[in-house]
């Protein structure tokens, strides 16, 4: 049987480090998260050494001791004679180390790395290997936004509209904008596939950081102008649109009922891996389930993740699915 992976009591947090800014803000993170559950923290830094066969003395070892050095230099940074801390450096991949740290942690937590000039459009291979196979959830951390940077988005056309329903968006809050999500963490509900398991592993975090939780679901009742609906399925629609509302309210109300956030809903009339996606980009946090294909489930991020992932300035957590 499938199943969301409860949330320990004691654990350890993973994080990967490289002496990249963006690993510094992972880092910081992850001491954070470590401090509010009371886990451990291990910080991994991994290396490889120069592939010949002969090298100067004065380099030998050289990719170790530097590793070792970012390792140190990060943890000098935290006055906190509580927080348990060990440091390792690990000769290998970055990806294959954490995935075998994760194996022993309750969350691993990486930084997104960017690629070329399209830093930020695409995620880094190391925090999508990760992300994609480990056994525990996982958090990226995003790059460090520009001050006064725009984000636009697909639902800006959508802000201010005096009629909502015609876009398909439903909400159980009446008022305010329902494309902006800002002061709460976003969960993408699959309603078919654990969505109040899923939705309490995000409600401890919005606890933690003191916001709303509010569950995300959407699908594409309208068709496009590349696939039209009939005359006939179209009259149809708001009645097939209020059904998965009623289907998500109640999780949410499931979800409220065993937790201590305050918990909200919005349904989207729009592919799931846009709504989504776009959703992740003004809220505090985002959270996804990992979707498998055929043999390898629980092992591959599905379309919805992925697209979350790349194009989210906001941490993702991506947490997997166990197989008992």
């Amino acid at each position: 049987m499938r199943h969301i992976a409860e949330h320990p009591a004691t654990g350890t947090v993973v994080v990967g480090v490289d002496g990249s800014e963006n690993s510094e803000r992972a880092f910081d993170v992850a001491v954070e998260i470590a401090q509010k559950f009371g886990y451990g923290l291990r910080v991994i830094a991994a290396y490889t050494e120069p592939g010949y066969e002969y090298l100067p003395e004065n380099t030998q070892g050289l990719a170790q001791e530097n590793a070792q050095a970012v390792i140190n230099d990060l943890v000098a940074t935290v006055d906190d004679s509580e927080l348990g801390i060990s440091g390792t450096t690990i000769e290998s991949d970055a990806a294959g180390a954490l995935i075998k740290a994760s194996q022993d942690a309750v969350l691993v937590v990486v930084g997104k790395r960017g690629r070329s000039r399209f830093a930020g459009r695409f995620l880094g291979s190391v925090s999508a290997s990760v992300a994609s196979h480990a056994k525990c959830p996982t958090l990226v951390i995003p790059e460090k936004r520009h001050s006064g940077e725009h984000l636009e988005t697909q639902f800006a056309r959508l802000s201010g509209s005096p009629e909502l329903s015609e876009f398909g968006v439903l909400s159980s809050q009446d008022d305010g904008d329902p494309t902006n999500f800002s002061g709460t963490v976003v969960v993408g509900v699959d309603l078919d596939a654990y969505p109040v398991e899923l939705s309490l592993h995000a409600a401890k975090h919005a606890q933690v950081l003191g916001k709303s939780l509010t569950l995300v679901t959407a699908q594409p009742f309208t068709g496009s102008m590349w696939m039209p609906v009939s005359p006939i399925y179209q009259a149809e629609v708001p009645d097939l649109r209020k059904d998965v509302a009623k289907r998500l309210a109640k999780v949410a109300e499931q979800v409220a009922e065993q937790s201590s956030v305050e918990v909200h809903w919005r349904f989207f009339d729009a592919s799931p891996a846009d709504a989504l996606a776009e959703a992740s980009r003004t809220a505090d946090m985002a959270v996804v389930g990992t979707r498998g294909r055929g043999g390898f489930a629980g092992l591959l991020l599905g379309s919805v993740s992925q697209a979350v992932l790349n194009r989210a300035v906001t941490p993702v957590l991506v947490v997997p699915t166990a197989i008992d």
